[in-house]
């Protein structure tokens, strides 16, 4: 599920990496194109995803199943997750989650320290946007801010997250409210680099693409 802060669809770093990642695992990818907003809100956006994820069910086992999504993408790929679970709906055997967007309102107290490092996000611009993805919802739902969901009975988390990026504030509560509950996740933090760095061509863009690799083989 691609990012664009739940108003843009995609780019081509989102194309060249899912061309890369096809070619080096030989696993096939389904994107999909959701509802955005302002034209849409969440909830067309989870009536599309949700029905994409049962429509997959009917011929892919869960075990080769893995959510994916970067920035709001991943926001929307662990709510998803936590969605499938409270209706009863088998797991993915893994989420993946790049530079996710973990709490749409961008409320942790962390951003403040963060955010002069950061180069590309704008607390208030994705609040905004946020917002009219939002729609007349209460923001600290876990549909839209899934880092206050449960993660019991979820697949296999994985975190990929820089520390120039505002997004790890929420990154890294995850991964302790994760450990306070005694859930094992994979998290992958990257010292110095930005929003997404997974789809330049960085170093530590390899080495991050290699080990997303290894998690889908």
């Amino acid at each position: 599920m691609h990012g664009g802060a739940y108003v843009q669809g995609f780019n081509k770093f989102h194309w060249q990496f899912l061309a890369w990642l096809v070619k080096a695992t030989g696993c096939t990818v389904t994107a999909p194109d959701y509802p955005l907003a302002p034209e849409h809100t969440h909830k067309e956006a989870f009536k599309m995803v949700t029905a994409l994820y049962e429509q997959l069910l009917l011929t892919v086992s869960p075990g080769n199943l893995i959510l994916m999504g970067d920035s709001s993408g991943g926001g929307l790929a662990l709510a998803l997750a936590q969605k499938l679970r409270n209706e009863q709906i088998v797991q993915p055997s893994q989420i993946v989650l790049l530079s996710p967007w973990l709490d749409i309102t961008l409320t942790n107290p962390e951003i403040s320290s963060i955010a002069k490092h950061d180069p590309f996000l704008d607390k208030n611009s994705l609040r905004k946007a946020g917002s009219l993805y939002v729609g007349e919802a209460s923001a600290n739902d876990y549909l839209l801010s899934p880092v206050n969901g449960s993660l019991e009975g979820l697949g296999r988390i994985s975190i990929f997250i820089g520390s120039k990026e505002i997004l790890i504030a929420d990154a890294r509560k995850l991964k302790s409210l994760a450990e306070r509950n005694g859930i094992e996740i994979d998290y992958y933090e990257y010292t110095d680099m930005v929003h997404a760095w997974m789809f330049l061509s960085l170093p530590e863009s390899k080495k991050a693409r290699r080990q997303i690799c290894d998690l889908i083989r």
